[in-house]
């Protein structure tokens, strides 16, 4: 049975050495997502092109705007009910003053040199990292 596709696009957004992680709030999160723990960004209306989703849903999401340093990660996922695949891109230099949506509750500017002790899920972590060695390059 072919199921529909769901494209997101995610940023992971680093100003210097710091990381910017969201918090969903109550009403977002799912059993599936019991951490609550995110990066902004979100999924692409109907013929809407891949960067202009991703610069959108960060300004919807924060308030910010951002410069996207590359590609960082790929995550490929057939659900029961669509086939999700969301790409999130090392970004940086963030603009303008933070404000979250109704979506988020808090965020947080991680050190990236705290991140084993951040409270985020392992591939959250390694997802950082690999953004950030993407972000240095």
């Amino acid at each position: 049975m072919k199921k529909p596709y769901k494209i997101a696009a995610k940023a992971i957004i680093f100003d210097r050495d710091r990381v910017l992680v969201l918090r969903k709030s109550p009403g977002e999160r799912s059993a599936r997502d019991n951490h609550g723990w995110d990066f902004p960004g979100g999924g692409l209306e109907p013929s809407e092109p891949l960067m202009e989703a991703l610069y959108r849903e960060v300004k919807e999401e924060t308030g910010l705007s951002i410069r996207v340093v590359g590609p960082a990660y790929i995550y490929d996922d057939l659900q029961e009910e669509k086939h999700l695949i969301i790409i999130k891109f090392a970004c940086h230099q963030p603009q303008g003053q933070l404000r979250l949506s109704a979506e988020h509750e808090i965020y947080r500017w991680t050190p990236v040199g705290e991140l084993a002790d951040a409270p985020y899920p392992e591939w959250m972590k390694e997802e950082i990292r690999r953004a950030y060695r993407i972000y240095m390059e």
